[in-house]
């Protein structure tokens, strides 16, 4: 969670999203299809107002999951090696060895009057809308902050709890006290330094 944004943001610039993490144990699309739930690809559309579409791409959806999942699992026991942290070996994840219920045949078509499906509820997540800012310098190509550990580059201007604003934890309530803490000496810092008289500035 201290990693640093700079070690996770992509080449481009975009910042990857933010992992599924289960409180207690693995959330795994494998582990919750073994517990009832019917797994199906990405919804492409629907036409005449019941008919839903779906992509074929099931398997590659939880091959991409099992393949993070094991990066991170790498992560974290390359940071066990270097820190020389004693810790349990590796086990198993029961919640990733176990094996799909997968649908017979691929569901690409659902009709939602016969199945009954009256309400559905999209969990896909969010990005912030900044496009009230009109500040040139302050977004960058895809209306994202242009910011490093919560300070834009245009001064007077801050950005406090960004998702991965400096460290993979910024944007949750683990990083709230540190970063608010270090924002707010910048802000002061800063205030202090503009008020000063010239003749200080210039020794």
């Amino acid at each position: 969670m201290d990693q640093p944004r700079r070690d996770f943001v992509e080449a481009s610039g975009r910042i990857p999203p933010r992992a599924l993490l289960g409180a207690v144990h693995t959330i795994s699309l494998q582990s919750l299809s073994a517990r009832g739930a019917v797994l199906i690809g990405r919804f492409t559309g629907a036409t005449d107002g019941r008919y839903l579409a779906f992509a074929d791409d099931l398997d590659e959806h939880i091959r991409f999951g099992n393949q993070t999942s094991a990066a991170i699992k790498r992560e974290i026991d390359d940071y066990i090696c270097r820190a020389r942290i004693v810790a349990p070996a590796a086990e198993p994840d029961p919640a990733e060895t176990i094996e799909p219920c997968l649908p017979e045949v691929t569901i690409r078509k659902l009709d939602a009057f016969a199945c009954g499906i009256t309400t559905v509820v999209w969990c896909t997540g969010f990005g912030g809308d900044f496009s009230w800012i009109r500040v040139s310098g302050v977004l960058d190509p895809w209306g994202q902050p242009v910011q490093e550990d919560g300070v834009s580059p245009v001064p007077g201007i801050y950005f406090a709890g960004l998702d991965f604003a400096s460290t993979r934890k910024s944007g949750t309530i683990l990083a709230i006290a540190e970063e608010a803490a270090r924002l707010v000496r910048h802000v002061v810092d800063g205030t202090r330094l503009s008020a000063a008289p010239r003749s200080s500035l210039r020794r």
